[in-house]
């Protein structure tokens, strides 16, 4: 049974049987609506402000694609559901959604967040990351044959290449069927070729070890030993300048004592104290170099707090840091 009601020209219409018409667009639940709202908003925003970004894709590398999966296996169901419970166009969900409380911290209206999400093409995407990572790749095997086999300039040309063979790598984890064998091969020519080169460079250059002229307090191998095993527990210390992975291998300290690195604002009583310690790590790339980092390490901050461990923070020192050979870095046996 059904009845049809005319106001004006515009006509409401009621059916019973369950069959969802014009009439019933308001009927949803509204608590359900405000937390897919929220859920599908957050995932396009994320898709626009990281996604859409080649800076940050490039900045997250292979770990990217681990992020981009979570992703869509939360995404693709959750656009499934919101075209089937608020409409597939913008006009049936700005209509679903009135007098639906907007969620905070979500600057993005539910219409516009379907606008947005309906329109992403998850192949495409792909395929255009694939290709982000292809010019990538052929900018730093560019600039890997443009530098000379010069000593002073080996390790940057050895840095390029690597970053080359690393992305057409990267291009073909996302895209398995793409032709990217021939840059790979290309890539690694240059690497191999310079790589030998700059290892025959950094045969001179040594581990400096403890710094004879500290005046402690603290026993400098037992600060260099804390400060392996506090990078160990806390591996997201200041992003590593060496696009690989870090495990620390080796320390030394470098400072001659622990500087005052934050005061009180009215006492000048020191706050936080500091040390420069000198750290070595094992990558994935080149088993015979180490990375190498000028860093520092911070106790905590509070009155009161005295010169020694434990280590609360650490950082590395912008742009200080080089490769050894890891046949010079004094590694301790586990």
């Amino acid at each position: 049974m059904s009845c049809t009601r005319v106001f004006g020209c515009i006509a409401i219409i009621v059916v019973t049987g369950g069959l969802l018409v014009p009439g019933a667009l308001a009927d949803i639940d509204k608590k359900q609506a405000k937390q897919d709202w929220k859920q599908f908003a957050d995932l396009c925003q994320k898709y626009q402000y990281v996604f859409m970004s080649q800076s940050e894709v490039k900045k997250l590398g292979k770990g990217c694609i681990e992020e981009w999966q979570a992703w869509k296996k939360e995404f693709e169901p959750l656009r499934e559901t919101f075209k089937e419970r608020y409409g597939t166009t913008t006009a049936e969900v700005l209509e679903k959604f009135e007098g639906v409380e907007e969620p905070l911290d979500v600057k993005m209206p539910a219409w516009q967040a379907a606008a947005a999400g309906y329109d992403i093409d998850i192949p495409r995407k792909e395929a255009m990351f694939a290709e982000w990572a292809v010019s990538w790749g052929k900018d730093a095997y560019r600039i890997a044959n443009l530098i000379e086999d010069e000593k002073e300039k080996l390790e940057l040309k050895v840095t390029r290449a690597e970053d080359a063979v690393g992305y057409f790598e990267l291009a073909k984890m996302w895209n398995p069927d793409g032709d990217y064998d021939e840059y790979i091969e290309q890539a690694k020519a240059v690497l191999e070729k310079a790589r030998p080169q700059w290892h025959a460079v950094l045969k001179d250059l040594k581990w400096p070890g403890n710094n004879p002229d500290f005046a402690g307090p603290g026993n400098p191998d037992e600060l260099a030993a804390a400060a392996i095993e506090f990078l160990k527990k806390n591996p997201k210390w200041s992003k590593p300048e060496y696009d690989d992975e870090h495990t620390p291998i080796a320390a030394c300290v470098e400072g001659k004592g622990w500087d005052v690195y934050k005061k009180a604002p009215v006492t000048e009583e020191p706050t936080q104290y500091s040390i420069d310690i000198f750290v070595a790590f094992k990558g994935t790339k080149d088993p015979k170099t180490a990375y190498c980092y000028h860093m520092v390490f911070y106790t905590a901050e509070e009155a009161g707090v005295k010169k020694g461990l434990p280590f609360h923070y650490a950082n590395s020192k912008q742009y200080a840091k080089f490769r050894m050979l890891m046949e010079n870095v004094p590694v301790k046996k586990q």
